[in-house]
């Protein structure tokens, strides 16, 4: 690239500079001309680049990267969890409710604000990580909620608590209606229900809460901010809540009030039928994955063969270790699974689908398989970069797998660091070794990247500390280490890696010359301090597009 350097916009210097390029080399500074990084290297190198119209950021020895790209992130659903009443869900997180009587007073308040009938919507529980260790039974939500249908969704958004007003919408008035829906999706216990509904029944009923679209674009600008004070610049979105939500997320980004670049999965949060609707008839229109621009873009096929893993409710080949009768949730059967993939890669798109424990990671990595084999251009399909999202549980075999296909799983990064001491005790201490296996599938030469599941867990230099330390900081317990990677592979993992998801590594994900000038400045240098405080790393500075965005 030729130009004059005397018209150098913007340089950074006396930094420690994380580039993530091939060799994973340390500058000290970086200049930007317009939307692009234009030169990297030393203070002497660029100080004779600087002109007078230059604006020169002294990085004081703190750390200068590439953006963040949290590949599997929820914008709207992340901005509708809050604390105010009259939110479209009301945050029923440990720091809104420690117990179930705390959960059930403000149950009370939302409904006092609502008038009989209207629908009350929170989210954000976790039963164990209540005092009583347990969900709120069905009869305490009546009682809180006497005159309105009432939603009350766990963190990982699996699994609803819901009153008798809300079954009502399913025609469960007893336990003997649970039998009209698959087998433990309506729960019931000792002859009666419980309130619990799980799977795609749960998901089914979320559809009929209703949300505006000023609802929608409060919600989503509300995560804008979220993003840009956590260093993130770009995010897949995998999963709203309706078909209007495709619209609303790309109008905001074509105007540019949605800064942070989004790649948008075709995909229902609400279910198997609103999900392969939306995917076949993207795919019958003869459109691949990709379209778009640098802002938006249209990105896989997405669709949902389990659970949880925080309920947990994902489907594993043998029983829960602290539990051997919970049920475990599969949307999607063996068969179809690699039928629909072999759909979706015939179209030319590329296919993902949320599988989370052992069982449907194994369903996606046959279907691949499968796909694999019957597909003439073999090159072709490994080019489709085809992904797994959250990958949480697997073994060595389903990882060497997946790299002779150039799979791509997006894995959560921050999965143990708030929960890793229930997780432990969820799937015991053989299959923990393998839980987020980031290890092992970058020894395999799989380019994995990192998400947050926002809002089921944390953003930022959270979701980095968690693939670095795996420790659950919340509860105080140092989860297996068999899978913790180095810092400078966790960057990696969220910024090249995460670009090379959604065939965009040529235009972002390092800090290279000719690249996208997406940036964030750090608050000291992070690669001279004690890891195990990663999730006290603060943003200082956001730039996308050479613009600084967010400043602390």
């Amino acid at each position: 690239m030729n130009f004059d350097f005397s018209y150098l916009d913007i340089a950074f210097k006396n930094g420690s500079v994380i580039t993530v390029n091939d060799h994973d080399e340390i500058a000290q500074a970086v200049g930007v001309k317009g939307n692009k990084i234009v030169f990297v290297g030393t203070d002497a190198e660029i100080d004779q680049l600087i002109g007078e119209n230059t604006k020169v950021y002294d990085l004081a020895g703190r750390t200068l990267m590439p953006g963040i790209n949290d590949t599997h992130y929820h914008p709207i659903l992340n901005g509708m969890i809050a604390p105010e009443l009259d939110s479209a869900m009301v945050d029923t997180g440990l720091s809104a409710c420690k117990t179930i009587p705390e959960l059930l007073d403000l149950i009370r308040e939302i409904a006092a604000t609502k008038k009989p009938g209207q629908w009350i919507s929170t989210m954000g529980y976790e039963a164990g990580l209540l005092a009583e260790q347990r969900h709120p039974t069905l009869e305490e939500l009546d009682a809180a909620a006497p005159n309105n249908p009432l939603q009350c969704c766990t963190c990982n958004g699996h699994i609803s608590t819901y009153n008798s007003k809300a079954l009502e919408y399913l025609g469960v008035y007893g336990p003997e209606d649970a039998s009209k829906y698959p087998e433990g999706e309506v729960v019931v216990e000792n002859g009666k229900l419980t309130g619990l509904v799980r799977g795609h029944t749960h998901f089914w009923l979320w559809g009929k809460v209703e949300y505006t679209e000023a609802q929608q674009r409060r919600a989503a600008m509300r995560s804008h901010q979220q993003l840009l004070e956590n260093g993130i610049t770009s995010i897949g979105d995998m999963g709203e809540c309706d078909r209007p939500s495709y619209h609303i997320m790309q109008k905001l980004c074509r105007s540019g009030e949605f800064k942070v670049r989004s790649y948008m999965a075709l995909h229902s949060i609400f279910g198997k039928p609103y999900s392969l609707e939306d995917n076949e008839h993207w795919m019958q229109l003869g459109f691949v994955t990709g379209l778009g621009d640098e802002h938006f873009r249209v990105g896989p096929c997405k669709f949902m063969i389990d659970g949880g893993s925080g309920g947990p409710s994902c489907a594993t080949r043998e029983p829960y270790s602290h539990d051997p009768n919970l049920p475990s949730e599969r949307g999607w059967e063996r068969e179809e699974t690699w039928e629909y993939i072999k759909k979706i890669d015939d179209a030319e798109c590329q296919a993902t689908a949320h599988a989370i424990g052992d069982m449907a990671i194994e369903f996606m990595v046959e279907g691949y398989e499968k796909a694999f084999e019957a597909c003439e251009d073999k090159e072709a399909f490994k080019a489709r970069r085809h992904r797994i999202e959250h990958c949480t549980l697997v073994d060595q075999d389903l990882i060497d797998r997946m790299a002779k296909m150039n799979i791509c799983p997006s894995v959560n990064g921050g999965l143990q660091i708030r929960n890793g001491k229930n997780l432990a005790a969820f799937y015991g201490p053989e299959r923990n070794k393998f839980l987020g296996a980031l290890k092992s599938m970058m020894e395999a030469g799989i380019k994995c990247s990192l998400h947050s599941d926002a809002p089921s867990g944390p953003v930022g230099f959270e979701m980095i500390d968690g693939a670095v330390n795996r420790y659950d900081i919340r509860q105080d317990f140092q989860c297996d280490k068999t899978q913790a990677v180095s810092l400078l592979d966790a960057i990696r993992c969220c910024t090249w890696n995460a670009a090379y998801s959604s065939y965009e590594e040529n235009i972002k994900g390092s800090v290279e010359n000719g690249k996208l000038a997406d940036l964030i400045v750090l608050d000291r240098d992070i690669l001279n301090m004690d890891t195990r405080e990663l999730h006290n790393v603060k943003v200082d500075m956001t730039m996308i597009d050479g613009v600084v965005e967010y400043q602390r």
